[in-house]
């Protein structure tokens, strides 16, 4: 069973805004594996435990005005910020209607935009929702570590009707989560399919959104757990 931080008091939430803050004013934060703890229970970290009432509530009504529908989900999500989000990078980026276009367009774009932040010294991993990770978004800049990256881009391939999902991949005692969508039938061809990493099982093609490429990210490739319904 995962472990809700639900209830987070004002100072702990207040630390946790003030670090996001704090990364996302520097120039560049290089990304790191071995935050993923196999066979460790995570802390769950929620929208409710980042934003105060009166901020939710503001939230709230944007979505309702744009006529968002509220999110829908635990960690991936689909709808609320994530929607909002997608609306908004889509047309910003000018991406065409194809899906693979899309997420991959944003992946380049959150990534390029990403401040690498290690979790809280607790003992065990955390892991952010979706709207939890966009409710840190400070000037434009997204922060967290390879969960939190990984959760927030299975999230926005669900919102443009991709089928994706977090993966936790081990090296050599070392731990590293990363996104991937299954790709549709007949979207690429074969010389576009090998410019990017990717994974083949029963359900077909799997495309990485990881942050790492080649053989750094296929390391984690051998000794993996699916997370597909968190």
């Amino acid at each position: 069973m995962l472990q809700s931080c639900v209830g987070c008091s004002n100072s702990g939430r207040a630390k946790i805004i003030a670090k996001a803050k704090a990364e996302a004013s520097k120039n560049q934060t290089v990304p790191e594996p071995n935050t993923m703890v196999k066979d460790v229970l995570p802390e769950i970290v929620e929208i409710e435990d980042i934003v105060t009432p009166k901020e939710e509530k503001s939230i709230k009504k944007e979505l309702i005005k744009n006529k968002i529908p509220p999110a829908k989900g635990n960690l991936i999500q689909v709808e609320g910020l994530v929607l909002k989000e997608v609306m908004e990078l889509n047309i910003k980026l000018n991406t065409s209607q194809s899906q693979v276009e899309q997420i991959l367009a944003m992946q380049n774009y959150i990534y390029s935009n990403w401040h690498y932040i290690f979790d809280p010294d607790t003992g065990s991993d955390t892991w952010r929702s979706a709207e939890a990770t966009l409710s840190l978004k400070y000037q434009g800049q997204y922060s967290g570590d390879c969960d939190d990256f990984a959760i927030l881009l299975a999230s926005m391939a669900r919102q443009i009707g991709l089928k994706s999902r977090m993966v936790g991949g081990f090296d050599k005692g070392e731990g590293h989560a990363f996104a991937e969508f299954l790709l549709p039938d007949g979207t690429l061809a074969p010389s576009q399919l090998n410019r990017l990493d990717y994974r083949k099982d029963y359900s077909g093609i799997w495309i990485s959104l990881d942050w790492f490429k080649g053989s750094e990210h296929n390391r984690f490739t051998h000794d993996i757990r699916i997370f597909d319904e968190i």
